[in-house]
């Protein structure tokens, strides 16, 4: 079991860091939105269920990730968060990179959320096969 990360809460510096980090995995072919309090949600279109399977909308929820930013020990961080061991639990924050290393975080989350097999632009555009990191 991970270690707990205790991790303050955001200020608005995280801001800048957030649109720039939006801006290159939508390059890598993943759509990414700021969701505010220091979050980001991130999709990979290449893991969304069929459009004309209407079981796969129902019970596909996709492919995606959540990040949040906090400060640990005055620097600011990527956290990646992950669901509690219960439904009832808050989810778990584990650390992905400080924030001035975005060519770190784009690299891991585009390696979480790859679809190795799908045609998608995320592998033909230099994207990292595989769905672990």
């Amino acid at each position: 079991m991970r270690e707990p990360v205790r991790a303050r809460t955001v200020d608005g510096a995280w801001r800048p860091a957030a649109l720039a980090l939006v801006a290159e995995l939508e390059r890598r072919g993943l759509l990414a939105r700021v969701m505010g309090h220091g979050a980001l949600r991130v999709r990979n279109p290449a893991g969304e269920p069929d459009p004309g399977d209407p079981q796969g909308q129902g019970f596909g929820p996709g492919l995606g990730q959540e990040v949040v930013c906090r400060r640990r020990d005055g620097v600011l961080w990527w956290l990646w968060v992950w669901s509690g061991p219960t439904r009832t639990s808050p989810p778990e924050l584990e650390p992905l990179c400080p924030v001035a290393d975005a060519a770190v975080a784009v690299e891991r989350i585009t390696r979480v959320l790859a679809v190795p097999f799908a045609s998608s632009p995320n592998l033909s555009s230099g994207g990292v096969p595989g769905g672990c990191r």
